[in-house]
């Protein structure tokens, strides 16, 4: 009966595109046991010949680990259970310039470049517990992965075109709601680019405890990083000994659902920083880059929040943030300018419009930004909305367009002034340095991505 029967019937599966494929699929599996149950209703076959062709295409879609590895043409360990390959590509013109605040007239400072990224990785699953991560990417910096073209001595070097480790983390999961982490890890907070650039990928370790009762949602986040290495601890002789920076942050993000298709959230988060390292000692001052990176009286309560829609006629969402240094009088009596300490605070508000995750998918977005001189840590700021500056304010608006699922283009522009004309704005941006200025004023933006998913 077997061959009689259950062969032609699998071959019927097969040309109405049911039967499976190397491994199977569950989506493949649910056709052809929809086809046998229509034919079964329709008496064309007995109970028990649909039985054994379920039989059969169960066995055909489940065959070992070393048959699959016998058959593909990529050659995995035999522990690891599944892997995920991911990575994009991305080509950008630039201009970016300001003004010198110091100096009397239009002294300005321009930077038009072309540039690119190329980030690639896997993850890798060894159990459904443990978990790991590897990403290269190209570019030195923590803040960037940008390579600028003609950047190199001579005609088209490679001095700065090479792939370094952007990412190595490994995750284990011992209960569904816990999530230990340790490395190179993402960003495992919820964040905005106010207070951290998202290109930045912590070192240390991180804990994270997601719990859901109905409507609401909560995840408890805790990092321990280490902010900066100082080596020696403790020199031999009587000279000074620097202290490791650590990075201690602690999230409480809560998201209350008010239907399928409304939410809001809000997802405070504190920054602790002991040591200094022997690259941020203090105190910061703003005034030059010797003293434009110190992480001295920086104690950082951020909160970010946002409102979120998804339906009809297109999703919007309203997001924010604010930051507010608790050590900020003490910041600024550092720095010499005691009768600035209202200067610690920061905060952002803005509007967003459409979804950008498929074919003909768009997306717009506005968002005012304000910074005070003593809010926020450099060394952490995005290094494109505001050029990691503080003491500035302004108005960031873009734009992103789908050509395909995996190509977008985005248009981003930004523009901000001073906030108080009396102090500096820091000189570590990439227009800042000997050649720029640590007062910068009138800064503009203009960024025109095409970007590419694989």
């Amino acid at each position: 009966m077997k061959g009689r029967v259950v062969w032609p019937v699998w071959l019927m599966l097969n040309v109405f595109g049911a039967g499976p494929s190397l491994l199977g699929s569950e989506k493949t599996g649910s056709e052809a046991t929809w086809i046998l149950d229509l034919l079964e209703r329709k008496g064309l076959i007995t109970r028990d010949e649909a039985e054994q062709t379920r039989a059969e295409l169960q066995r055909r879609r489940e065959i070992t680990w070393e048959e699959y590895t016998r058959r593909s043409k990529w050659q995995v360990s035999r522990w690891v259970e599944r892997m995920d390959f991911h990575g994009d590509a991305r080509l950008r013109f630039e201009h970016r310039s300001g003004e010198d605040g110091l100096q009397s007239g239009d002294d300005r400072q321009e930077l038009n470049r072309w540039r690119y990224r190329l980030r690639a990785g896997v993850r890798m699953e060894f159990s459904d517990q443990l978990r790991a991560g590897i990403q290269l990417q190209s570019g030195t910096s923590g803040r960037s992965g940008n390579v600028t073209f003609g950047g190199d001595a001579g005609p088209w070097g490679r001095d700065s075109d090479g792939l370094y480790v952007n990412q190595l983390y490994v995750q284990w999961t011992p209960l569904e709601w816990l999530a230990l982490t340790g490395g190179r890890q993402p960003s495992p907070f919820e964040i905005t680019w106010l207070v951290w650039d998202p290109d930045l990928q912590p070192e240390g370790l991180s804990e994270q405890l997601r719990y859901k009762w109905g409507s609401w949602e909560v995840a408890l986040t805790f990092g321990q990083f280490l902010y900066d290495d100082a080596n020696p601890d403790n020199p031999f002789g009587t000279g000074p000994g620097d202290a490791d920076a650590y990075l201690f942050v602690q999230q409480v993000a809560v998201r209350y659902g008010f239907n399928r298709h409304c939410s809001a959230s809000v997802a405070p988060l504190l920054h602790v920083y002991t040591g200094a390292g022997d690259s941020y000692g203090g105190p910061f001052g703003g005034s030059t880059r010797a003293n434009s990176l110190g992480i001295n009286d920086l104690m950082v309560l951020e909160v970010p929040w946002e409102v979120r829609y998804t339906g009809r006629p297109f999703p919007v969402r309203v997001f924010g943030d604010f930051a507010l240094n608790l050590r900020g009088e003490d910041r600024a009596r550092a720095a010499g300018t005691p009768r600035f300490d209202e200067e610690h605070t920061a905060w952002m508000a803005g509007l967003e419009l459409g979804n950008a995750r498929g074919k003909g998918g768009w997306r717009v977005r506005a968002a005012w930004h304000s910074v005070g001189l003593y809010a926020l840590d450099p060394n952490l700021m995005d290094t494109d909305v505001f050029d990691s500056r503080l003491n500035l304010q302004g108005l960031v608006l873009s734009g992103t367009y789908l050509f395909t699922d995996f190509c977008d283009l985005t248009l981003t522009y930004a523009r901000a002034d001073q906030r108080r004309a009396s102090l500096p704005t820091g000189a570590s941006g990439d227009l800042g340095g000997a050649l720029g200025t640590a007062r910068l004023d009138d800064y503009q933006l203009f960024q025109a991505d095409i970007s590419l998913r694989f």
